[in-house]
């Protein structure tokens, strides 16, 4: 994820969702900046970019004032000073990410409540970035509702999640709540251009939308796919089609629904050899089998063709073998 990480945004105005980057340009400019923001929406739509920018935009030390959306003007983060080149490093002492998943319980909570009250060591502001927040324990989220409720003028809380029902409602009351909703195709595109301009690449235009409609909304995935097909100088439209598992898929659909074992499980190991990703493959099939299934909403066997799919589809973020999940699926369906 090279790409990803040299190329997501270091500016406001360099954000690519529309609506968060006007609504973040409002609120820094505001005369009473939040004291505690709630990031909600899918992986790899900005969450995390976007609260460090805000970090560096609350503790540069020149910030600059510029005109980056139709709604108002924004202060952006100059990226040159020692607060904004700390916070970019990962080694502001002010700056704190806590991975909830891996830190959910009460304990470290109360840290975070026992050290809030101290001043600032190098910036302005104190940020605390509590990512996945919604796996915080019960007694956990009671303990930080008490900070919430009552926060230090020197610190702010940017709290992200993906699943944001899952919060108790005390605690996205006391938050401002920005939702990053799935990228659209425009917003992909902006983002993955500032790539390829970085990059010097050169792709075609049909590659560049086949590469959008696979990242479903994802800017993380957009440009993870970039970054595989310029590793590899798959670039032209067909290699792009063979990377994504667009190529064959009709065809398998057609065999699995015939009940083909032998030729189903061919063409899976064929896709393995060409390097196919198989969680965009399985996407594309269940893209495939969404439009039969809106042609003829009967067809039972679409139907549980797609649900086998939907299971093979989340298993492949865990297994080490990347197409058994789809060879488990098609020999179920198939012998089913």
């Amino acid at each position: 994820m090279v790409f990803y990480r040299t190329y997501r945004p270091k500016l406001i105005s360099q954000l690519d969702k529309t609506d968060v980057r006007e609504r973040i340009g409002s609120l820094l400019q505001s005369k009473s900046v939040p004291h505690a923001f709630l990031f909600s929406g899918p992986r790899g739509t900005g969450k995390t970019s976007t609260a460090r920018i805000v970090a560096k935009a609350l503790n540069c030390e020149h910030v600059d004032k510029k005109v980056t959306t139709r709604v108002a003007t924004t202060i952006e983060p100059c990226n040159k000073c020692s607060n904004c080149l700390a916070i970019i490093n990962g080694t502001h002492m002010d700056v704190i990410e806590i991975d909830a998943a891996s830190n959910r319980g009460i304990d470290e909570i109360r840290e975070l409540r026992d050290k809030i009250a101290l001043s600032p060591s190098m910036g302005k502001k104190k940020i605390y970035i509590i990512d996945e927040v919604h796996m915080l324990t019960r007694e956990a989220f009671n303990a930080l509702l008490k900070t919430l409720e009552e926060p230090p003028v020197h610190v702010t809380f940017i709290l992200a999640t993906t699943e944001p029902h899952k919060l108790p409602g005390t605690i996205i009351s006391r938050c401002v709540q920005i939702t990053f909703s799935k990228a659209t195709d425009q917003e992909l595109k902006r983002s993955l251009n500032r790539v390829i301009a970085g990059e010097k690449v050169e792709i075609s235009d049909k590659a560049l939308s086949l590469i959008v409609k696979s990242a479903d909304g994802s800017f993380r995935d957009a440009v993870k796919i970039l970054e595989q097909a310029v590793s590899e100088n798959r670039l032209s439209d067909a290699d792009i089609s063979l990377l994504i598992g667009l190529t064959g898929n009709i065809d398998l659909i057609e065999i699995v629904l015939h009940r083909d074992i032998k030729r189903a499980l061919s063409s899976i190991e064929e896709q393995y050899q060409n390097g196919t990703d198989f969680s965009l493959y399985i996407q594309s099939l269940l893209e495939g089998l969404h439009e039969q299934l809106l042609e003829n909403p009967e067809n039972t066997e679409v139907k549980k063709l797609i649900k086998y799919l939907m299971r093979a589809y989340s298993e492949t973020k865990t297994t080490s073998i990347p197409q058994l999940p789809l060879e488990l699926a098609v020999i179920e369906y198939c012998s089913n």
